[in-house]
């Protein structure tokens, strides 16, 4: 098997070589699913013995746990990009709904390991995924104080009420097309237009 350029430009520092591997996993476990990628494939591919794998992970529980962390902070990083560079509400809640619907529907096979290894875990409350997700989140507010919208309207939502409906709707939609097996017919960009005016005038911040 042919070595990942990723994984075989990662032989200098330990995190470096790290990263190579996990995108060596991501990489397989999407082309050919978690449950049919053994340690021994990803061990291959990264150019590595099956024994100095283990050295970095022990087990593929815990290859598969940071693999998806590691997805989900390039997530918060491109969250924190769209706040930054969004010249309006609407334009910033359409880009925050479509990186959260797209995690659900283009990623499925992660994001069922997700909710099975990290979310369903007794230990998730203090895990560096929940305050991976919860930085995500939080992107929200960000926005809500970028475009001026920092109090709370008497007899309205609170912030934390709409952070919560836009996301928990957001991953509702697509986690149920996904179990319907729809996702692919799903227009991401679409649909977040129509959540994103949904909950601006709902929410009435237009």
């Amino acid at each position: 098997m042919t070595r990942s350029r990723a994984a075989t430009s990662a032989v200098g520092a330990w995190g470096e070589r790290e990263a190579g591997i996990l995108t060596v996993a991501e990489d397989l476990f999407l082309r050919n699913g978690y449950e049919n990628t053994s340690m021994a494939a990803v061990a291959a591919a990264a150019g590595l013995s099956e024994g100095t794998l283990y050295n970095y992970f022990r087990n593929k529980n815990d290859l598969v746990i940071r693999a998806g962390l590691a997805a989900l902070e390039r997530r918060v990083e491109a969250a924190q990009e769209a706040v930054n560079e969004a010249t309006s509400l609407r334009e910033g809640l359409e880009k925050l709904i479509a990186l959260h619907l797209s995690a659900v529907i283009e990623d499925d096979e992660k994001y069922r390991i997700w909710l099975r290894e990290v979310r369903g875990v007794k230990s998730y409350r203090r895990s560096a995924g929940r305050d991976a997700l919860a930085r995500f989140a939080n992107q929200f507010p960000a926005l809500l104080d970028k475009f001026g919208h920092e109090g709370e309207r008497a007899g309205g939502p609170t912030r934390a009420m709409m952070r919560d409906m836009v996301f928990g709707g957001s991953e509702h939609i697509g986690f149920t097309a996904m179990i319907q097996r729809r996702a692919a017919a799903i227009d991401v960009d679409a649909t977040a237009k129509v959540l994103a005016d949904v909950y601006l005038r709902g929410f009435g911040l237009e």
